[in-house]
């Protein structure tokens, strides 16, 4: 069975050095990275100030309110699975109790 702190912390390129962000935290970074660039994307389209953009019509400022609505629950998702790998590394670290 491996080391938790092992198996959490991936190791850098001198002994006793941890790089940072662990795998699982860089992989929920990417991705809520990834969701706020397509906000910015849509909000970009919407006019900016959440107005509608008369080249897309009615219905697609539906589609883009219920794409951010579906963006920010992804985020939420996200962003715990973050604090969780946050927290992971905290403890194999010694700095949180288990």
């Amino acid at each position: 069975m491996m080391d938790t702190k092992t198996e959490v912390l991936p190791a850098a390129g001198c002994p006793g050095q941890t790089r940072l962000p662990t795998p699982a935290e860089k992989q929920c970074l990417d991705a809520m990275r990834a969701i706020k660039n397509r906000v910015r994307e849509i909000k970009k389209h919407m006019g900016g100030r959440g107005t509608m953009d008369t080249t897309r019509g009615a219905d697609g400022f539906s589609d883009w309110e219920e794409e951010l609505a579906e963006l920010k629950r992804s985020w939420d998702d996200w962003e715990r699975r973050w604090r969780e790998a946050v927290r992971e590394r905290m403890v194999a670290l010694g700095h949180e109790d288990p």
